[in-house]
């Protein structure tokens, strides 16, 4: 009787410096102090035990040397995860550095789990890791593609990743309907949200806003002159120009007009340096714009010191087997340097033109 009260008292005591600790805020939560030990040895164990029961229920029928899954599957890499994980060639991120526990890195690491685990941990993601469940958002084909790829990217060189990238059919265009935009698959990867709105400078346009197709020519009115004050308009010829690069496929002269750690948001996604822009939606970018005819309607702007903004209203549309017509908007911010004004921010966003 004696030892039943001992281990009811110890467990009292331990119950309540327990519930001292967590109402006291005395445990650090930050993500800069690692846990004890103990802690993480025992959070280690709790993860790898439950990955292992919860991915036994995963099937295991498809095929992860499909060809065309590991492309798609590089491409959905790609958008989605290189920020946390790293690609081939690419240097560590500000995200990754700032995250505890830090993700894996899955250039070299990429295979060393069972596919099936790889899957539910993909779909589901895991509590206090900052690993966001995709099932949410993605059906399970995308989800074994990430996989397949998986298999395959360990070792893989910067050329044969950027390559494949290339070749897959992953990432995410916008249906932008009346009720909102609603992200689904796209067979062409197409990208029609993430590509800059505007094609002025390489079609050309008149002043007030009516469209024309000008083939391959500059005439008319320029659009950095439309509707801006003249301290502005240096500002807005960079922008311009940015803009009549990509059209060119001249992927590497437009990036050069980005400051190396611009801040890029387009479809509800970022991506933080001129590097990783280089490697995702640049080269898909300049493509989508090759068929896009844009009419830009307003636009506006301001000169502070060192510092511009500039804003554009346009109409956009595409021909070919998915044509569309969109209502696209686009804010960019500008920092004069030595070598000229340079973009420090883009915010692209679009809808369906009603």
């Amino acid at each position: 009787m004696k030892t039943i009260w001992t281990v009811l008292i110890t467990l009292l005591v331990l119950l309540v410096l327990g519930v001292a600790v967590v109402y006291s805020g005395s445990f650090n939560i930050a993500a800069d102090d690692p846990h004890w030990g103990v802690t993480t040895q025992v959070v280690e164990t709790m993860r790898e035990r439950s990955i292992s029961r919860q991915a036994k229920a995963v099937p295991t029928s498809i095929r992860l040397d499909d060809s065309k899954l590991i492309a798609n599957g590089a491409s959905e890499y790609a958008e989605m995860c290189t920020a946390c994980h790293l690609a081939p060639g690419m240097k560590d991120t500000e995200l990754r550095k700032g995250l505890y526990p830090m993700p894996p890195l899955l250039t070299k690491h990429g295979a060393h789990r069972l596919a099936a685990e790889q899957f539910w941990i993909i779909k589901h993601g895991l509590k206090m890791s900052g690993m966001p469940a995709w099932g949410l958002t993605h059906d399970d084909e995308r989800i074994w593609s990430m996989v397949a790829f998986l298999q395959k990217l360990p070792g893989m060189t910067s050329a044969q990743y950027q390559e494949l990238v290339e070749s897959g059919a992953g990432g995410h265009s916008h249906d932008h309907s009346d009720e909102g935009e609603v992200e689904k698959r796209s067979d062409e990867h197409e990208h029609a949200e993430a590509a800059p709105m505007q094609k002025e400078a390489a079609k050309g346009a008149q002043s007030d806003g009516h469209a024309h197709d000008h083939g391959a020519h500059d005439h008319g009115t320029p659009t950095s002159s439309l509707s801006l004050p003249p301290e502005v308009k240096d500002a807005a010829a960079v922008v311009d120009r940015f803009q009549k690069l990509l059209a060119q496929g001249k992927t590497g002269e437009a990036a050069a007009l980005l400051d190396p750690n611009v801040l890029i948001f387009e479809g509800g996604g970022a991506e933080r340096s001129r590097q990783e822009y280089a490697s995702h939606h640049l080269k898909s970018d300049a493509e989508f714009l090759k068929t896009a005819n844009v009419v830009v309607g307003k636009r506006s702007g301001a000169v502070v010191g060192d510092l511009a903004w500039i804003a554009t209203e346009s109409e956009l549309k595409t021909l070919g087997a998915k044509p569309l017509n969109l209502l696209s908007t686009e804010t960019m911010a500008l920092r004069k340097t030595a070598q000229g004004w340079r973009i420090t921010h883009i915010h692209w966003s679009s809808k369906s033109k009603k």
